[in-house]
């Protein structure tokens, strides 16, 4: 087979990338290539699993539609094939399921690891820790430094009892947290640069040497001499205290800590007439006068400046070796007791594929023959490569993969082949390492070799956004002269180089806006007031409001709850331990426990309900609560203990949906903890303080959210409240690394002040080259906010007057003008309302009830907490209801895997390990005439199935949380929908009679009309187009749920 030839794809904001990368894969498919030695890697888990998801609905589309079918055939250069070729294109796929390589980089380097341990120097069995595990492994290492029999050296013993000092009178887990942030910080530099010469050594970082260094020392002297030959006759009484006050104030200074400001004065003043100084004469400006200085004078000057400058590098070297000895020592122990036993973090099983040099270790020589090995079984197994957001990849990660597409690239016969899609404009996780320059680097090295080698394909033209918003990110990002004014020129130049002006593909009425706001409260405001005007969710229109921190978006979020009465959430990871009252005093039970002593904990209990079973208990004192709380985890661990506490709860939380949700995560969250085996309840309220649950997708809601969250994502509306800031060239704060062209790390340095390295010429030039970098990963930032609408945009800035701060507010005002706007700014008024607003929310209050919860939050609920049935507080907190919930689960678990009928074979059902009754259920249902219409393709222009698709959204006030059964949308060829179809498969053993259905229908209507109204809200359709109906598998019978079933009778409503 002919490969269809290297290719480097620039693509732009919703251009189409995902649909060119399976494309690809259809292609190589189409030209004999076998699934499973195609190898596709993106860097989330989602991402891959939507390729993969796109990839079969081309295919399955393909195998049913012949008019679909020759579109395909078309776009991957293979008209020859019809319905029957993408039919078994699609059952190869499905059959090498097990043996795909689509995925992410993280997990692709750990099938290799796990593959070729003995080869990569691993002794047996290892494990790829979670960050929590990870996490939790350096806080132990970390114990046991602090309780180390051995002596520490002495960079170490500094370091330590420099924060046990600090940290006096704190108990020990406050330290570990402070450490903790350390290693946040600087580890990972520390493993990219594990030698001590890289660490504030001066020869490494200037060469030719540094004068500064040399008069470290002689600032004492130099300042008497200073003192002596000051021409103090012609000084003013205002001048004569300013200097007194100098001499004063730089023997108090200790190098390392910031210079007192009549120190620093003096010291800018000398910078400002440096050159004359050194030459021998200078008119010194010292309290807006000039001074007229002798070379005496300049020389002292010069000597006392060059002193205090060479004390600060001094004690920045020093700084500088201190932590590399300081992270020595934890990486150490943290090697023996971690890494040796198998231990491993994905930067771990990443590193274990590189040498300590930094070039590829797959075939490297001084790996040895079994090095070799691993490369050629690698290389022999797989023919293309495919990588997606490309400019996200680290040299790291591609240091691993290069020799394998060395060869791919270079292969003779053209039977492989190398693709890689992506976009530099949209370059904004290089604080992960992510190398935007490897993608232009790459196509300049291979093309050297052999010209034309890879070909560039750009895509410009969006798919996503309308005309107005278009234009509004070309005048902005195509005006080369304006960034230049704004960014640095090198930064401005890059960007112009890679730019094109783009196209909407999407000729719809739309809108684009810049206006402005006096300040952060007149910002959100304004925010509010456009929602308002606009009623974005009642059009069935999805709105995103972005902004640049998790802060700022939860901030705003509140504002838009509580002034507005509006549906909006922040949408980050939820720290589900920590954000609401009931798991807040379920972790002060366990720490009152633990730390008898801890006052706040046991007043927290005393004011929530817990208090008062406590007494109940006959816990009244520290020690009963302790000894019983720490017998409960030795027995029943974590999840049992907290699940024990739920249920004697459950009276006082049974009609607090949202209360019990958050229980029921806290004790999942438990659940895993507990499979580590440990009963530390330190170690437990650490990890539940930092456990999150990632939001399911929403609908019906104002999604706040940040920009780096929304990147991949389009909305109808997108409002962008929050681009102020002080300058783009802002570099990260932290230690100074300094990389040579092959990325590998020249020197290590904790700057000075800026008053200092920007008078050095090797410190100023990294500085600079990083401004450049981070107002280059600015611009991105932009970019990827002004790419995410759809319909329209509108920016709210704080006017950029006469400010001299080179912001986002003075690019766009630059390239703008003060207001500017582009398409009708009543485009919304075409648009019918769909559905009648959600009423306010009601406030949730704290558990103790009063004045503590003042801020509007929704209460949560799932559509099957709406059955109509009595359950008692302890089955409400089961974590399983026995056998009758497995079957029922794996019935559901096989009809999810129908798609249609005609593509389905139940024959492969028992090799997946389930009980041959739900199988032959599951089997009598697709075989069932009753039921037939569930399973097959209506036949309408377009069908998709959702399978087991969890949902959330708020429906009355009410946050709902589910997850459909099965799903039918049925579109015109447009798009439009025709009908919507919810399918609810239930297990319940019933009687094949008309009253047993009814009694079924009457318990589950309202759950049903839940689905009805979450399935309008998720597909912009109209209640009157769609229907809902049950499967009862028992029977295999389809139940309709009637318009405007009779929700009334009897029965509690379940928490």
């Amino acid at each position: 087979m002919k490969a269809p030839g290297h290719q480097m794809i620039l693509a732009s904001a919703g251009s189409g990338k995902t649909y060119a990368l399976t494309n690809r894969f259809v292609q190589l498919l189409a030209g004999g290539a076998a699934p499973e030695r195609i190898v596709a890697l993106t860097f989330t888990r989602k991402a891959a699993g939507e390729f993969f998801d796109e990839i079969l609905k081309k295919l399955a589309r393909a195998a049913t539609e012949p008019a679909y079918a020759r579109q395909l055939a078309r776009e991957v250069d293979a008209t020859a094939l019809g319905p029957v070729d993408f039919l078994r294109l699609l059952r190869a796929v499905i059959d090498a399921m097990p043996r795909l390589s689509l995925g992410t980089l993280d997990g692709f380097f750990a099938r290799i690891v796990r593959s070729f341990p003995l080869e990569l120097g691993l002794s047996g069995d290892f494990e790829v820790m979670e960050e929590s595990v990870a996490r939790r492994e350096r806080r132990r290492v970390l114990r046991r430094m602090f309780t180390a029999a051995g002596e520490p050296d002495d960079a170490q013993r500094e370091f330590i009892e420099a924060f046990k000092r600090a940290t006096f009178g704190v108990e020990e887990k406050r330290l570990a947290r402070v450490l903790d942030g350390f290693l946040d910080r600087h580890a990972e530099k520390f493993l990219a640069a594990p030698e001590s010469e890289r660490w504030g050594e001066p020869a490494h970082i200037w060469p030719e040497g540094c004068g500064w260094l040399a008069d470290a020392g002689r600032r004492e002297q130099a300042a008497k001499t200073l003192r002596a030959a000051w021409p103090w006759a012609e000084l003013n009484e205002k001048q004569r205290t300013r200097l007194e006050m100098f001499f004063l104030a730089l023997p108090e200074w200790s190098p390392g800590a910031p210079l007192p400001d009549a120190v620093a004065y003096i010291v800018k003043n000398a910078f400002l007439v440096w050159d004359d100084l050194r030459r021998g004469r200078a008119d010194f400006t010292l309290e807006r006068k000039k001074i007229a200085l002798d070379a005496g004078a300049c020389a002292a000057l010069v000597a006392v400046v060059s002193g205090i400058a060479g004390a600060e590098l001094a004690r920045r070297l020093e700084m500088t070796r201190g932590l590399f000895a300081v992270l020595r020592g934890y990486e150490r122990n943290y090697h023996d007791s971690v890494r040796r036993l198998g231990r491993l973090t994905f930067a771990d099983v990443q590193r274990l594929l590189l040498p300590a040099a930094g070039a590829p270790v797959l075939s490297g020589d001084e790996a040895g023959e079994a090095r070799l090995l691993v490369d050629w079984r690698l290389d022999a197994k797989f023919d293309h490569w495919l990588l997606d957001e490309f400019q996200d990849t680290s040299f790291g990660q591609w240091s691993v993969l290069r020799n394998l597409i060395d060869e791919a690239v270079q292969d003779a016969e053209k039977r492989r082949s190398f693709f890689y899609v992506g976009d530099v404009k949209q370059a904004i996780f290089s604080w992960r390492e992510g190398d935007p320059r490897l993608f232009r680097e790459i196509f300049n090295h291979y093309n050297q070799a052999e010209p034309g080698m890879i070909a560039e394909g750009r895509l410009d033209q969006s798919w996503r956004s309308g005309p107005a918003v278009v234009a509004m990110v070309n005048r902005v990002f195509g005006d080369t002269a304006a960034l230049r004014e704004i960014v640095p020129a090198s930064a401005a130049d890059t960007w112009a180089r890679e730019w094109r002006e783009h196209v909407s593909a999407k000729p719809q009425p739309g809108y684009a806006e810049l206006r402005h706001a006096e300040d952060e409260a007149g910002r959100f405001a304004e925010t509010l007031r456009i929602l308002r005007e606009i009623e974005p969710l009642k059009r069935g229109l999805e709105v995103a409001v972005l902004v640049r921190k998790n802060d700022t978006a939860a901030a705003l979020a509140d504002y838009l709850r509580r002034e507005g009465k509006l549906a909006a959430v922040a949408e980050s990871d939820v720290p589900v331990a920590i954000d609401n009252p009931l798991t807040c005093a379920l972790l002060a039970l366990l720490r009152a426990a633990a730390h008898p002593g801890d006052s706040m904990a046991q007043e927290h209990l005393r004011m929530t309900p817990l208090g008062g079973l406590l007494e109940a208990e006959g816990m009244v004192s520290r020690d009963a609560l302790t000894a019983r709380l720490l017998a409960e985890i030795h027995t029943d661990g974590f999840a049992g203990t907290l699940e024990h506490w739920l249920r004697k709860l459950a009276p006082v939380i049974a009609e607090d949906a949202f209360s019990t949700e958050r229980g029921r995560l806290l004790v999942e969250a438990a659940e895993a903890f507990d499979e580590n085996g440990s009963r530390d309840v330190a170690e437990f309220l650490e990890f539940a303080e930092r456990h999150a649950v990632r939001d399911a997708d929403m609908a019906g809601v104002v999604r706040v959210m940040t920009i780096h969250k929304s990147k991949g994502l389009g909305f109808d509306l997108v409002l962008l409240p929050d681009l102020e800031g002080k300058t783009l060239a802002e570099r990260r704060d932290g230690l100074a690394v300094q990389k040579a062209e092959d990325r590998s790390v020249e020197w290590v340095l904790e700057l000075p002040a800026k008053l200092f390295y920007e008078r050095d010429p090797v410190l100023a030039a990294h500085v600079t080259a990083a401004e450049a970098d981070a107002a280059y990963e600015s611009l991105c930032l932009l970019y990827v906010a002004m790419t995410r609408a759809k319909r329209a945009m509108i920016v709210i800035t704080e006017p950029a007057g006469e400010s001299v701060s080179r912001n986002f507010p003075k690019l766009l005002e630059t390239a703008l003008g003060e207001t500017w706007s582009e398409g009708d700014p009543a485009w919304w008024r075409a648009l019918p309302l769909i559905e009648k607003a959600p009423a306010p929310a009601e406030t949730l209050g704290a558990l103790a009830g009063g004045e503590a919860a003042r801020v509007a939050r929704l209460l949560s609920t799932t559509p099957s907490g709406t059955e109509r049935a009595t359950v008692g507080g302890r089955a409400l907190f089961a974590l399983s209801a026995g056998r009758a919930a497995a079957f029922g689960t794996a019935v559901h678990a096989l009809l999810a895997a129908v798609e249609w009928k005609e593509l389905q074979v139940a024959t492969d059902w028992p090799a997946g390990g389930m009980e041959a009754e739900a199988v032959a259920e599951a089997q009598a249902c697709l075989d069932a005439p009753a039921l037939a219409e569930v399973w097959t393709r209506p036949s309408c222009d377009l069908a998709e199935v959702w399978r087991e698709r969890a949902f959330e959204g708020v429906l009355d006030s009410v946050w709902v949380t589910g997850v459909f059964d099965r799903v039918v949308v049925e579109r015109t060829v447009t798009g439009a929908v025709v009908r919507v179809t919810v399918y609810d498969f239930k297990t319940d053993r019933v009687e094949d009679t008309p009253e047993e259905r009814t009694r079924v229908i009457a318990r589950y209507a309202r759950q049903l009309e839940t689905y009805r109204k979450m399935a309008a809200l998720l597909t912009g359709a109209s209640l009157a187009q769609v229907g809902c109906a049950l499967v009862l598998t028992a029977v295999r019978r389809r139940v309709e749920l009637p318009p405007g079933a009779d929700l009334a009778g009897s029965g509690e409503r379940s928490g």
